[in-house]
Parts: structure tokens; C-alpha cells; sequence
């Protein structure tokens, strides 16, 4: 089997029939559907019921894991890794649509980019941004097989969005690779997957369509997945390595994701709260910062004026959405 597609729902009929009716339309059929349902004990699960209903459509190719409990995002994808068959693993959250040739191209993709001795561990693709109608902006050279410990830009200019992703089933299960529990770090997994990989793709080709707005979860869990980022490449010895991609990434994450979702939330103490937020964590960086080799050759239109004058973008952004 190709690709195991892997869901957490929380109880969102209407998002997960959405989901649902996106991966059922696929052109190609060479994939399996792991559902975890995440809603906790409920004495009717819509998760469950829409599965009954929908479960022969389907041929059969559903797993289904469910919890008496909530355990959270994290703890449900390690459950649904560990019971992947693909060869591949993509996540989704529940309401995000996959193009009907998604399965297709990604399987084409890969087969027209495999070298014998250099398996592709990591995917990277486009997704539609249905909220802002615009699509993703990746910064890796695209339809290229890369060697991230050769090529270390990818370190720099990878998309931090797990949805975004496919892994190798077999490359993250060998290497231990795992979501911590009860927070949301996807930045984290990818990194730790990076630090080990030999092949990564980055493909230009739109897989999905995702809707960017509310979370539910805090928005300071992906701030706070970076300590473990930069302690976790300590611990393995390739902090100093990899210093300068590692540096370029978080302070690119801070002033333009992060601030981004944290401006979707729609909350004004938050925004506050965000912008300060982000601000600190950067701040102690920035003395050297326009010497990184990243700034120095900077090749991102969204980034580059920001660079120029970050403290001019920080406090329009604080007018702008602060205020």
C-alpha cells in the first residue's frame, strides 16, 4: 500500500464528511484511511456514526482508533503511525480537502525522484489557503531531490505546517520519531525527522486545501516547541552545525507564522499578548542576525522587507492588529 491517510477528529460532522468525500473522490485508490477519534467518551460519537454510515463506501480501507478519553493531537497520531500500513503517511485535520489527484501525483512524484541508495523520507507540497485564497510558499528548490545533511537550506526554508507533509512510514518508525503528548508541536516532528533524513522532495504541485482560522489549541504551543528544537539538536550534537539554518527558521517563524496565527484568532488580548510574545524570543538574536548567510543572500519575498526593518514591522503590526 502507498499512503496511509491519517485523521484526528474531534466530533466536527460537517468537517469530517468534508474530509471524508475529498480522499473517496481520489483517482487513485492505493491508499487507507486511519481515524482517530479524539472526541472522548460521548454517549454518541458523530465521528462514529458518520464511519457506520460511510465505512463499505470506502471498501473496507478505514482503521478506526477510539478513546474513551480525549488524549489530544499528539497522542493521536503516534497511536495512528504505529498502525500504519503505508509506505507513506500523510496527516490531515478533519475539513481539509485533498485535490482528487493528490494519491496520484504523489506517488508519481516520488517514482520519477527515487534514487536507489537516497529513499525520499520527506515530502514537502503546496496547499490552497482557502481563508486567505492564496496558496502556500515554499522556499526549497522545488522537483528536486535534496540531501538535507549536504544541502542545508532546507533546514532554513522548510514549512513548518505538518499538513503540508508526507513521511516515510518505515523512516519515522526506525528512528523513533514521535509527537510529544498533549501539545501541539509540528515543527518539532519535522525537525527531528530532518536531522535524520537523506531524501527530501519538495514538489510544486497544490495537494489540498486548508482552512487557516481559530485553533483549538493554544497558539503559544508553537512558540514554545522551538526550545525543544534548538535543545533537541544540542542534545544530538548538531546544534552548532546547523546553527545558522536553525536561527534563520525560528525568527522567520515568529515574525511571519506565527504572528499570522495569532492575527487569525480574532482577539486583541491575544494579538497583545503574541506580538510581545514574539518580540522576547527573538529579541537576543537579532544582534547578529543580519550576518546570517540566510539575510545576507536573502531569496524570499515575504521575508525581505520584513529584514530590513524588523522593528518597523513590529510595531505597524502592533497597530495594525494590536490596537
Amino acid at each position: 500500500m502507498f499512503l496511509s491517510i491519517i485523521i484526528v477528529t474531534q466530533n466536527h460532522p460537517v468537517k469530517i464528511l468534508r474530509t471524508l468525500s475529498s480522499i473517496k473522490a481520489q483517482s487513485d485508490s492505493d491508499y487507507e484511511v486511519i481515524l482517530v477519534d479524539d472526541s472522548g467518551f460521548q454517549p454518541k460519537s458523530t465521528a462514529l456514526e458518520l464511519l457506520s454510515d460511510n465505512f463499505y463506501n470506502f471498501d473496507n480501507k478505514i482503521q478506526v482508533i477510539s478513546s474513551l478519553r480525549g488524549q489530544g493531537f499528539s497522542y493521536a497520531v503516534n497511536a495512528a503511525i504505529n498502525i500504519a500500513n503505508g509506505e507513506y503517511f500523510l496527516v490531515l485535520d478533519e475539513g481539509q480537502i485533498l485535490k482528487e489527484n493528490a494519491v496520484a501525483t504523489l506517488k508519481t512524484k516520488i517514482k520519477a525522484n527515487h534514487k536507489e541508495l537516497v529513499p525520499i523520507d520527506m515530502l514537502e507540497f503546496k496547499l490552497y489557503y482557502s481563508t486567505i485564497k492564496g496558496e502556500s510558499y515554499l522556499r526549497n528548490d522545488l522537483n528536486k531531490l535534496l540531501t538535507p545533511k549536504i544541502q542545508k537550506e532546507v533546514f532554513a526554508n522548510v514549512h513548518t505546517l505538518i499538513n503540508t507533509k508526507v513521511f516515510r512510514t518505515q523512516f519515522i518508525k526506525d528512528h523513533r520519531i514521535e509527537f510529544i503528548n498533549y501539545v501541539r508541536n509540528d515543527s518539532l516532528f519535522i525537525y527531528k525527522a530532518l536531522a535524520n533524513s537523506d531524501g527530501f522532495l519538495a514538489i510544486d504541485d497544490v495537494l489540498a486545501e486548508y482552512e487557516l482560522g481559530t485553533i483549538n489549541y493554544s497558539v503559544f504551543d508553537l512558540l514554545k516547541q522551538w526550545v525543544h528544537i534548538f535543545n533537541f539538536y544540542r542534545e544530538i550534537g548538531l546544534y552548532k552545525e546547523y546553527h545558522e539554518e536553525l536561527e534563520y527558521a525560528f525568527i522567520r517563524f515568529c515574525l511571519i507564522s506565527f504572528l499570522r496565527m495569532v492575527r487569525l484568532q480574532n482577539n486583541k488580548k491575544l494579538a497583545i499578548k503574541g506580538v510581545v510574545s514574539a518580540q522576547n524570543k527573538i529579541e537576543r538574536r537579532l544582534r547578529n542576525f543580519k550576518d546570517n548567510k540566510y539575510v545576507q543572500n536573502i531569496n524570499d519575498e515575504k521575508f525581505a522587507p520584513i529584514v530590513q526593518d524588523i522593528e518597523g514591522y513590529l510595531k505597524n503590526w502592533k497597530l495594525t492588529y494590536a490596537k
